[in-house]
């Protein structure tokens, strides 16, 4: 008799738990994104995918979330705007989604002094200094300029480019790849010809490709922006470039395929982290993603990095009890993290966190172990354009 009055009072208890947070008004979570600019050809994939987490986190039963979405136009202060907004006007209680890292580190004050949690996509390495260890509140869904360009050069090397000349945007978020790139290059063996640094938004940068041509390398390592992406690459074909370029994702992608030509892309390499489609998170991702789309998530790793991060949150809240962003920070530290048990969305780790037992979310991107600066560990992927399509060669699929 007492086993079944005490699953009576556990199963009672449930049923008020998840009333209660069906009734209590929902938990607003900003989004700032760059639905327009040089990243617009990610934010919107990104939107949807945090609708579809939103979703499936509002299913589970336990907090509720509303989604409050602005558009940063890939500019800072926009991303300035759109903060004030949402914190002052809707009191988010985080911010997720910030893509460029020059829009991050204009954000990241804000939501501190708002006192709320701040994930983004970005990779400048000014981000893991902004706050002490073990007070992060400014988590990143996405590896470091420094991993990504350390594990990017190892590869490169190994394929046989024992030379590069580096291109590199002084943007905040493409700088630190550039510069990374370079060390990581030189430790491997390689030789750098040259470092050329360009101002961002010029209508021509024929001078500088003129420089990098002159000194003949095996490859070109070019960290940019799509945009000026474009510029650069055409002006090093009609200048006969013999050397064929190696840029991240964001800058190579199909807007610059197209900017270009295939047949000038052909050859071109292309690297980012990348989702693991064989993981569960991925597979009720990309289903919803590809019925609204057509398209394939992994397409947009932005997209399901975001994803990620809100199951995430989701799970982070209802670990610490509260939304105030230091207990939320460690308590994201402590749910993407071994040991607990594997999980892959909050439906699964929202009846073990009301049991007190730990979780590990594995996601969509795979595991994202945060470490005490609120960074994670690459999963990258290299891609060639052929017969003008970006082809994964190595890396998960």
């Amino acid at each position: 008799m007492r086993v079944y009055v005490i699953t009576a009072v556990v199963a009672l208890v449930a049923c008020v738990v998840s009333t209660a947070y069906s009734q209590a008004p929902p938990i607003d979570i900003g989004a700032i994104l760059p639905l327009t600019g040089d990243g617009g050809s990610y934010g919107p994939g990104m939107q949807l995918a945090m609708q579809v987490a939103v979703d499936e986190v509002n299913k589970a039963g336990g907090p509720q979330f509303r989604l409050r979405v602005e558009d940063d136009a890939t500019t800072p202060d926009q991303g300035v705007r759109a903060a004030h907004k949402l914190i002052d006007v809707n009191h988010v209680k985080a911010i997720v989604g910030t893509w460029a890292s020059s829009v991050t580190l204009a954000v990241a004050p804000l939501t501190q002094a708002a006192d709320i949690v701040e994930m983004n996509v970005s990779g400048s390495p000014k981000l893991s200094t902004l706050q002490p260890v073990g007070q992060r509140t400014v988590f990143r869904v996405n590896a470091t300029d420094e991993a990504l360009a350390a594990a990017v050069a190892k590869t490169l090397y190994r394929q046989g480019f024992k030379s590069v000349t580096i291109l590199s945007n002084n943007a905040a978020g493409t700088i630190g790849l550039g510069e990374n790139f370079k060390d990581s290059f030189t430790k491997n063996g390689g030789t750098v010809l040259s470092m050329i640094v360009y101002p961002d938004k010029q209508s021509s940068y024929t001078s500088e490709v003129g420089k990098a041509l002159a000194t003949k390398p095996d490859l070109y390592l070019l960290s940019c922006y799509t945009p000026d992406g474009i510029l650069v690459v055409k002006e090093a074909y009609q200048g006969h470039a013999t050397a064929k370029f190696a840029m991240p994702a964001w800058c190579l992608n199909d807007d610059l395929i197209k900017g270009v030509g295939a047949n000038v892309a052909d050859g071109d390499i292309a690297f980012d982290l990348v989702a693991v489609s064989t993981s569960k998170a991925y597979k009720r991702l990309n289903a919803a993603y590809n019925a609204k789309t057509g398209k394939d998530a992994f397409d947009n790793v932005y997209a399901v990095h975001v994803y990620d991060a809100i199951h995430l949150l989701a799970l982070a809240f209802q670990k610490a009890g509260t939304t105030k962003s230091l207990v939320v920070g460690k308590a994201l530290i402590q749910v993407s993290n071994p040991p607990g048990q594997e999980i892959t969305s909050f439906a699964e780790g929202l009846p073990l966190l009301r049991q007190g037992k730990s979780v590990h979310y594995v996601g969509a991107s795979g595991p994202i172990e945060f470490n005490a600066q609120g960074d994670m560990a690459p999963n990258v992927g290299i891609f060639k354009v052929e017969n003008g399509k970006m082809v994964l060669k190595t890396g998960s699929q």
